[in-house]
């Protein structure tokens, strides 16, 4: 076992279509007594953990204030989510299913996920999209920044399995700058691919080292991940 593949879920794997998103601003508005729709702000790339505190923050609410009510925000925006994260509601990506389905039969590597998603919230949108196999998870709730989610699943990889996993056999997939950057202090493998917010031409400036406009090659995303 000499790979250690990294996902992230929305935009690289997935869309809830906005739904994820109306259950997050719900689960705010409960907990929080804040409505964020007014509020100018990009999630994309950034920890739940982050969000909450920024978009809160931009909310007029403390850092202490908010901190205090995210026990009970993580159960609420489950909740919502659960209603509204549907297999009707969720578009999976090109390629998606059977990448996924391949990468988890690869003797040679372990299946995970690297997520701003709270781990809760990635396993509905995952049961939602029917994708499956993935072995552990780095996740939003981890850790305020996502830089900091690399070296989790690389602990819980080496738990799981008994190898430390290093440098280019870690693989880090997802559809934005901050997927691309999150890794590069452990000098990781990062394909970028555009089905999120950002286009081919856009992540490749970032400097990964592949880019796909989607999934649909399954074969060429298989030959980067075990380069």
């Amino acid at each position: 076992m000499n790979r250690l593949v990294l996902f992230d879920i929305d935009g690289t794997l997935l869309s809830t279509q906005a739904h994820s998103v109306r259950a997050m601003k719900a689960a705010y508005g409960a907990v929080y007594g804040r409505d964020p729709s007014a509020i100018e702000y990009r999630m994309d790339g950034k920890t739940g953990l982050r969000i909450a505190f920024e978009s809160m923050g931009l909310a007029g609410l403390t850092r202490q204030e908010i901190e205090a009510g995210l026990p009970r925000f993580w159960a609420r925006y489950e909740e919502e989510l659960r209603r509204t994260a549907t297999p009707e509601r969720t578009r999976v990506f090109p390629g998606v299913a059977a990448l996924v389905t391949q990468v988890a039969r690869l003797p040679q590597a372990l299946l995970g996920l690297l997520t701003g998603n709270c781990e809760p919230a990635a396993r509905i949108k995952l049961q939602a999209a029917r994708l499956e196999g993935f072995a552990l998870g780095a996740y939003g709730a981890h850790h305020e920044d996502r830089a900091a989610l690399p070296a989790v699943a690389v602990e819980h990889a080496e738990r799981l399995s008994g190898r430390r996993f290093q440098g280019k056999g870690i693989v880090i997939i997802g559809d934005t700058p901050n997927d691309i950057r999150c890794g590069r202090a452990l000098g990781v493998k990062s394909i970028a691919v555009a089905t999120g917010r950002y286009s081919a031409g856009q992540l490749a400036g970032h400097g990964p080292d592949h880019v796909f406009p989607d999934f649909s090659d399954v074969t060429a995303v298989l030959r980067a991940v075990q380069a």
